[in-house]
């Protein structure tokens, strides 16, 4: 086999798989309900969906994508070679209230183990104003991320038009064994460079409890909405800061929010990516559904002006190999910032013939609101079919939380309509 020939693990799997770092760091950390911490999202289709069909079609999903047959006992992870899926619920939503669907969908996936099974649930929702149903869709977070909801929505759709999804790409073993290659053979100067940023992590003063609530169950949302002309420009990248990416921009614009907020001018984030990098010419996951997620520590720094600024930011993210994969396989992620940033670039969740996953329409909890793993704030975003959305999450006390999401937008909006001279 030559280096550039990709090979999948054909037919239903079995067996052991060790864990990717950030699947690790969940079973270490003190999830409260891990049984809940899950993604959930509904499909609409053109038209009433037919049971035996869906039925059929979801099967075969589960034989496909080997991750959905997982199971984790004895705090290992393992695929199962065979098991059913759970039956399909159906639910009317023509004379009930958004409240009492929501609560609905929250019990369809508030019964997952872990250990046993289910790790997912399907179901169908009727009775919509448009005439069309739902495909109901719910997974634990271990076996699926945002990154994987495109495949699972192309997959379903041929499936249950009656056609084949192909040959199976690399499994998430084999991309769990690239990552581990990856960490023992990384490079001396990679390895020096997270430790020093481990280093320099470890000597941070200031860690925001200052600024928090002292009960850490006080949660604090905010989406952040931008203005039609802002999201085009920055998804272009035809403004006056040509060749800074979304991703850059929001991560320069947070750098001077933090500063509004901390005072200081660098600030410690984590930084979440997909994590599907191009570590191994031999495994391609790029048809490959699981929890893929990578983190690293990301210090943001405010120079002088703007243009400085991204200048140096840049220069820092300049120097993080593969977008940071290698920080979790060579040391985890025991010891980390409290401020996560996550964006996920160009997610299409429009199908053919009328698919799509409907993000603006309630699946229920997918997380249960006792979940809380340490961050004093979290910020996730995506473009999703050319629209970025922006969420703000955060235990800051009320007048923080508030001028952080506040100072945020307008340095996205500042940046996005730079002009010489202009400061933030």
């Amino acid at each position: 086999m030559s280096e550039c020939e990709y090979s999948g693990e054909q037919g239903a799997l079995e067996g052991d798989i060790e864990y990717l770092p950030i699947q690790e760091w969940f079973m270490k950390n003190p999830v409260k309900h891990r049984n809940h911490f899950n993604h959930s999202f509904l499909i609409r289709i053109d038209g009433k969906i037919v049971t035996e069909r869906l039925k059929s079609a979801l099967e075969e999903l589960n034989r496909q994508h080997d991750m959905l047959r997982a199971v984790y006992r004895d705090g290992k992870q393992s695929y199962r070679k065979e098991c059913d899926i759970a039956a399909i619920r159906e639910l009317d939503i023509s004379t009930k209230t958004k409240e009492e669907i929501t609560a609905e969908l929250t019990r369809w996936q508030s019964s997952f183990d872990i250990e046993k099974g289910y790790l997912w649930q399907s179901g169908i929702i009727r009775g919509h104003e448009d005439g069309n149903d739902r495909i109901y869709i719910a997974m634990h977070h271990l076996v699926t991320d945002v990154a994987s909801w495109p495949i699972l929505l192309d997959d379903l759709k041929e499936l249950y038009k009656g056609k084949k999804t192909g040959k199976k790409g690399s499994s998430y073993r084999q991309w769990v064994e690239a990552v581990t290659d990856y960490s023992k053979n990384a490079s001396e100067e990679e390895k020096s460079y997270w430790e020093e940023i481990g280093s320099e992590l470890e000597n941070q003063k200031g860690d925001w409890s200052d600024r928090a609530e002292k009960d850490a169950d006080v949660l604090r949302y905010t989406r952040i909405e931008l203005p039609e002309d802002v999201m085009k420009t920055l998804l272009q990248g035809d403004g006056p800061l040509c060749g800074t990416g979304v991703t850059d921009a929001l991560l320069n614009a947070l750098s001077y929010a933090l500063y509004e907020v901390s005072g200081k001018k660098k600030n410690w984030i984590i930084v979440e990516n997909q994590g599907r990098e191009a570590i191994d010419k031999r495994v391609d996951v790029s048809r490959t559904t699981g929890w893929f997620t990578t983190l690293y520590p990301f210090c943001l720094t405010v120079d002088t002006d703007l243009k400085e600024t991204i200048a140096v930011n840049k220069k820092s993210l300049g120097k993080v190999l593969h977008n940071g994969i290698g920080y979790g396989a060579l040391y985890g992620y025991d010891k980390l910032p409290k401020i996560l940033f996550n964006y996920l670039n160009k997610l299409v969740f429009t199908g053919a013939d009328g698919w799509e996953i409907r993000l603006a329409e309630a699946s229920g909890e997918s997380m249960s609101p006792d979940n809380r793993y340490g961050n004093v704030v979290d910020i996730n975003g995506f473009d999703a079919d050319g629209t970025i959305r922006m969420g703000v999450e955060s235990s800051l006390k009320e007048e923080y939380h508030d001028r952080l999401c506040e100072a945020f937008k307008r340095s996205i909006e500042a940046i996005a309509t730079y002009s010489e001279g202009k400061t933030i």
